[in-house]
């Protein structure tokens, strides 16, 4: 399986604090608004570093100490969700069907893109696997059977190499 061919050392951002800049400087590039709310989902789900869902990112937003305008208003599902497809539709986050969770992207410089994910059923861990081999040869696949895709989720669980060792 071949890795990702990425020689823009920029392409990947691994920092929660590197990410929310990478965003912050697509979405001005792209003509976009990351408005307050937006940025903090957006930091809360790369800082958490693990596949979070809505309702905890919306209890973490009202747990917040620094209630300010912003914060308070964003205390409403409806304003997260909002955020959350934003964030989605220009993608700069992942949403993991199988766990119904968000995690962030790790090269929100490029254009949406389908991604097949490995998931930790024991940690709860995702990775991004980088291979556009799989995401063609499904789509590829799906085309010669006259199949029309509109979107690719592939999503693999079991267990990752920390967990298997020590378990």
């Amino acid at each position: 399986m071949s890795a990702h061919h990425c020689t823009d050392p920029q392409h990947h951002v691994h920092d929660a604090e590197g990410f929310v800049s990478a965003v912050e400087r697509a979405c001005r590039e792209r003509g976009l608004r990351l408005t307050p709310i937006r940025a903090r989902v957006l930091g809360l789900i790369a800082t958490h570093g693990k596949p979070i869902k809505a309702y905890d990112l919306l209890d973490r937003i009202r747990s917040d100490k620094l209630e300010d305008e912003d914060s308070a208003g964003a205390a409403a599902p409806p304003t997260v969700y909002r955020a959350l497809d934003f964030l989605l539709a220009n993608g700069f986050i992942h949403k993991l069907e199988s766990v119904n969770a968000f995690v962030a992207c790790h090269h929100p410089n490029t254009a949406q893109h389908s991604v097949p994910f490995l998931i930790c059923d024991h940690c709860h861990n995702a990775v991004e696997l980088e291979d556009e081999r799989i995401v063609a040869t499904l789509d590829e696949k799906a085309r010669s059977l006259g199949f029309l895709p509109q979107a690719q989720t592939l999503e693999v669980h079991g267990i990752c190499a920390r967990c298997a060792a020590v378990g």
